[in-house]
């Protein structure tokens, strides 16, 4: 769940961005996985979901393979694009808490190094 004000627009990265509507200081909280808003799927409730929502899923969730578990952000989140640099830094897979990585300005957009945040991708290379 977000810990920050955000919107949705168009992102210069990838089609949809995340972006701030107000200032965040560095190592500020910016997320952390609530599963009141956050969704955690098994891959047994993943293959017994329609296909539309396996994809769903699958593109905008984190694969965390240590419990096996994808984890869908609920909120805006799940629009954080990928950055080499980026804006936000996770303190692990998929269930840890992600901070700013400096102080960010309200309008930037919000980033992730997906190959730190996700065990798929780090797996396959593949953003």
């Amino acid at each position: 769940m977000l810990t920050v004000p955000t919107e949705l627009r168009a992102s210069p990265i990838h089609g949809i961005g995340c972006f701030l509507l107000a200032p965040v200081k560095k190592n500020d909280l910016v997320w952390r996985f609530d599963a009141r808003i956050d969704r955690a799927y098994s891959q047994f409730e993943i293959e017994s979901l329609p296909e539309m929502v396996r994809t769903l899923v699958k593109t905008y969730g984190i694969f965390h393979e240590a419990s096996g578990l994808w984890m869908l952000c609920g909120d805006n989140a799940r629009h954080f694009n990928h950055a080499d640099a980026p804006t936000t830094l996770s303190l692990g897979i998929g269930f840890a808490d992600d901070i700013a990585a400096r102080d960010l300005a309200a309008g930037e957009e919000l980033t992730s190094d997906y190959k730190t945040i996700c065990d798929v991708t780090k797996a396959t290379g593949k953003l």
